[in-house]
């Protein structure tokens, strides 16, 4: 079993190399769209847009080589260190029954579960970076549309358009669209894929486990501020509705449910082979839940001595949605921050007919805003007794100098707001 603490920031390095993608592809999509002139053949329009395409898809290819490559190496360290430290729990479990478990790296079914849900992880990142690039070259010619309308339309100059573009675009990040119609950041799709990943991966050896064992019950893990149900969802898309209890693999008995039935999770008792069949539900997107082989003898760590859960329902419902909000101030951050990545570059590379002074100035109100923005995260964080997570507020390109350069921006614009 895998404890829900487990998971924090171990996709951290991953996601590092995913917000140097969506940096670099932001800046190439600026550069290009500032370098782009008004032409008003429609012919030579197209042509250009095309090359444009072809040229920023290539640059973008490349870095994805080397990212892959990268991402190979720390996925498999990450999967393989999730079921190390889930089998010394299980272990020290079983081997209360009497049931000794042999090392994961030398037992052949588990690393061939272990190959597989490596290679399964794997395909999803790769298709991840595939979509995102496909994404990124659809983004750049609708931003060259729009730009080309508004000036068309005389609305704004080409100048004024791209940076109103530019400066959405940087808000909102790169998006990545699920066939079932869901919509997610880049970084929220990489976080989602590496934790669902760590944490099927750890449960698929668990499950081998299960089966050598002659396991017939399991344990699933509890936490303060797990997923509370929603307005119209099935009850086990509330993750507070079933956590910390034990459950019957196959069938059901008074005071041990059945776990497919409760929690939308089976595990085939043959094979071992587990299976998300509804993915709101345990071991689903997103979800720091786990297991554990379990037995009848055993005490349940999670409830009291009259068999009720430890965490107070009203407890979790109120810290569930404290995080809720810490995550949209830590969204709204990194936003901000890739915003001002994407002005500085635009005083970097100005077209000719660009008011730099007028793009400082735009940049010095912003950097002064992103200092109110960090003031009331921390302010909440202490408020609300949460840990702030820096890690979550990290963005590419916004290291040390960028730090510098944008409090700079923000004295500048506070002492120019007194005068």
């Amino acid at each position: 079993m895998l404890l829900p603490d487990y998971f924090t920031n171990k996709e951290d390095r991953l996601l590092e190399l995913y917000r140097q993608l969506e940096n670099f592809i932001l800046k190439d999509i600026t550069r290009r769209l500032l370098s782009a002139g008004e032409m008003t053949a429609t012919a030579d329009r197209l042509i250009w847009k095309l090359k444009q395409m072809g040229e920023s898809q290539a640059a973008i290819e490349q870095k994805l080589r080397k990212l892959t490559g990268l991402t190979q190496k720390e996925l498999r360290s990450l999967l393989q260190d999730a079921v190390l430290t889930s089998w010394e729990d299980d272990r020290a479990t079983l081997g209360q029954l009497g049931i000794e478990l042999s090392n994961p790296l030398k037992n052949a079914a588990v690393i061939r579960v272990m190959d597989a849900e490596y290679k399964k992880s794997l395909g999803e990142l790769t298709n991840l970076t595939r979509t995102t690039m496909k994404q990124s070259q659809i983004d750049l010619i609708n931003m060259l549309d729009e730009a080309d309308l508004r000036v068309a339309a005389g609305v704004q100059s080409y100048s004024a358009a791209v940076c109103d573009i530019l400066d959405r675009y940087a808000g909102q990040g790169i998006y990545v669209d699920y066939p079932s119609g869901a919509r997610r950041t880049l970084e929220a799709a990489v976080r989602l894929c590496v934790v669902t990943s760590m944490n099927q991966t750890a449960a698929q050896v668990t499950n081998q486990y299960i089966v050598e064992g002659g396991i017939e019950y399991v344990l699933v893990s509890a936490h303060l501020g797990a997923r509370v149900q929603g307005k119209g969802q099935p009850y086990l898309a509330g993750h507070d509705n079933w956590q910390g209890k034990v459950y019957r693999i196959r069938g059901s008995e008074p005071g041990y449910p059945n776990l497919l039935e409760s929690t939308g999770y089976d595990i085939d008792p043959e094979t071992g082979q587990g299976k998300v069949v509804d993915p709101r539900g345990f071991h689903g997107y997103n979800c720091r839940h786990s297991h554990k082989p379990w037995d009848k003898r055993l005490r349940n760590p999670y409830v009291d001595e009259n068999g009720n859960l430890k965490i107070n329902s009203e407890e979790n419902r109120k810290q569930y949605e404290l995080q809720q909000k810490q995550r949209a101030m830590e969204r709204n951050l990194r936003a901000w921050k890739r915003k001002l990545i994407e002005k500085q570059e635009q005083i970097n590379n100005p077209r000719e007919d660009m008011d730099v002074s007028k793009l400082q100035q735009d940049y010095d109100r912003m950097a002064y805003q992103l200092t109110q923005k960090n003031k009331a995260y921390n302010d909440f964080c202490k408020q609300n007794d949460l840990q702030p997570q820096y890690d979550r507020i990290k963005v590419a390109d916004f290291g040390r100098e960028q730090t510098k350069r944008s409090n700079a921006g923000a004295r500048r614009y506070k002492s120019e707001s007194k005068a």
